[in-house]
Parts: C-alpha cells; sequence; structure tokens
C-alpha cells in the first residue's frame, strides 16, 4: 500500500481523485458532504462538538465510515481501519453505501431533482399566483 501525507491539498479536488480509497476526517459537516458528494468512505475521528454525532451517524446509520478505535489513533486501530474498509466484505458494504449515497446527492441536485432549487422555484411560483 502507497500514500502521501500533506499538510494541506483542495480537499474536493483530493477527494474526488480516483486514486483515493477512504477518507481521515474529524466529521466536520463540510467534510462529511464532500466525501459523500465524491463517493469516498470514512474513518471517523471526531474531536468535539456536532462531529460525534455525524461520526455516529456516518458508522451506525448511513453505514459509510468507521470510527477510529477509542476515537484515538493508534497504529493498530488504524491499520484495522483501513483494512474494514479497503479490504474486508464489510468494507464492500461500506463502499457501496457510499456510491449509492453519491448518487442520491448527485440526483437530488439535478434540475429536475429534489433539491433547493426546485423548492425555490415552487415557493416564487407559489407566491407568484397569488
Amino acid at each position: 500500500m502507497r500514500g502521501k501525507v500533506l499538510a494541506w491539498v483542495p480537499q474536493t479536488q483530493l477527494l474526488g481523485h480516483d486514486s483515493v480509497g477512504v477518507f481521515v476526517t474529524h466529521c466536520g459537516s463540510n467534510s462529511v458532504t464532500e466525501s459523500i458528494s465524491s463517493g469516498v468512505p470514512m474513518i471517523c475521528r471526531p474531536f468535539y462538538g456536532d462531529q460525534m454525532v455525524g461520526a455516529r451517524v456516518i458508522e451506525d446509520v448511513w453505514k459509510i465510515g468507521v470510527t477510529i478505535e477509542g476515537r484515538v489513533f493508534t497504529k493498530n486501530g488504524f491499520i484495522r481501519s483501513l483494512n474494514l474498509i479497503l479490504v474486508q466484505e464489510d468494507g464492500k458494504k461500506i463502499r457501496d453505501n457510499v456510491l449509492k449515497m453519491k448518487k442520491t446527492v448527485e440526483d437530488a441536485s439535478r434540475p429536475e431533482g429534489l433539491s433547493s432549487a426546485s423548492n425555490f422555484k415552487t415557493l416564487v411560483e407559489l407566491i407568484s399566483s397569488s
């Protein structure tokens, strides 16, 4: 397995790259949205606030990632998380789930989808018809 650690990169470009197999994240809402939009499963390490809830939803509800063991990075815990997502059968389910969510996001953001744009258009039509 090869990888590269960088101090900073444009996150959406990074997540959109074909070689990215998993995203290690603190589970901030923007990071979660970008990861789902790119179809990349997550290893969660929440720090505070709503990040804990986000990590719980990612792992237990949406099943598109895992939380790092004990919420503390260790070499063995991190390797187990990587192995689970990238190699094991349960990881295939996680990868499939996040790709399904990506498609849902793409479908919803189309003009004919259930997006904010179509909801706003309906609101304008309702107001205009009064």
